[in-house]
């Protein structure tokens, strides 16, 4: 009687679906993670879309490159089918579309290498699992929406747009063609858009790779932390498959973006952050299925310019 209790009482394991075409790849993935979860594989994409047709699953981690149909098709029609299940690709080489595909079409959560290590595959799916069980919220107003210019709503646009870029052409021109719509504030290096951060209300950040000769991974990492709803765009004229990886897995951004881009990709393109950053600021709980590598604060004579303690400070995380 006690085991029928037990048994009935025992909480359902999360479902992972794994993608490979090499079935030592999923025999070695099964292997490691079948104690933990319900563990289900795939050989091909379309193997793969057929098992999420007939059921749910919490998390899809698909390898990228495949015969018929790539990991990144595999993840965005996973999206489209599932919704709710956290995506994760598997690659073992660096190529730039593919990444930028994952990121702006399958909003992925994050990027593995081959070949992984157990310890961090394991954390990853933890975290991805994780982020799964958070009652998923469905965009469907961004959803619908093309990449048009919309109606200012008042109260609601308000919300400003912050652009950090070193160079002033881009700046000026980006505030011209944003600042039709919403208040945009604009700085030329990480001070100056830390200081508009503490002096206005800002949703979405516009920012390049690089800004005076800063990478602004760990910039937007450190925000992601203190401020999970703040949504950032990445305009950049730079092709770096490496960078953009750690953008995705440290600073979570929602678009990587080519200069030079049209007004209307780009305009739309910060619609749609500025949606989802008012989605996250109405259903808090939604920033854990963006939830970003953990980012350790460096110690005091690394952070030579005071930049975490400040952003520590601005979202009142520090004293």
């Amino acid at each position: 009687m006690n085991m029928n209790v037990d048994t009935a009482t025992e909480e359902p394991r999360a479902r992972i679906l794994f993608v490979d075409d090499e079935p030592r790849i999923l025999i070695a993935l099964k292997a490691l993670f079948r104690r933990d979860y319900d563990v289900v594989t795939a050989s091909s994409g379309e193997a793969a879309l057929e098992i999420l047709r007939q059921g749910d699953v919490d998390v899809v981690v698909s390898d990228q490159r495949m015969p018929e149909m790539t990991g990144v098709e595999v993840l965005r029609k996973a999206k489209d089918l599932r919704p709710r299940a956290i995506r994760v690709l598997l690659t073992g080489y660096s190529d730039l579309s593919a990444i930028l595909a994952a990121i702006n079409d399958g909003e992925i959560f994050r990027f593995i290498n081959k070949p992984w290590s157990n310890v961090d595959l394991r954390s990853t799916i933890a975290a991805a699992v994780k982020a799964s069980t958070v009652d998923y919220v469905k965009e469907a107003v961004a959803a619908e929406e093309d990449l048009t210019e919309r109606v200012h709503v008042p109260g609601v646009d308000d919300v400003g747009t912050l652009i950090l870029d070193d160079d002033e052409s881009t700046r000026n021109t980006l505030q011209r063609v944003l600042g039709r719509e919403r208040s945009v504030y604009t700085a030329s290096n990480l001070d100056e858009g830390l200081t508009l951060l503490e002096q206005h209300k800002i949703g979405v950040i516009v920012t390049e790779i690089a800004v005076g000769g800063e990478v602004v991974t760990d910039l937007l990492a450190a925000l992601r932390q203190h401020h999970p709803s703040l949504v950032a765009i990445v305009l950049t004229a730079k092709s770096d498959a490496e960078q953009g990886i750690d953008l995705i897995n440290r600073g979570q951004i929602y678009r990587f973006l080519s200069k030079p881009v049209s007004e209307g990709l780009l305009r739309g393109s910060v619609n749609l952050a500025m949606r989802r950053f008012e989605i996250l600021q109405k259903h808090p709980a939604q920033t854990l299925r963006l939830a970003a590598e953990a980012t350790p604060t460096p110690p005091p004579e690394s952070d030579r310019r005071g930049v975490f303690q400040r952003i520590g400070r601005l979202f009142g995380m520090t004293a």
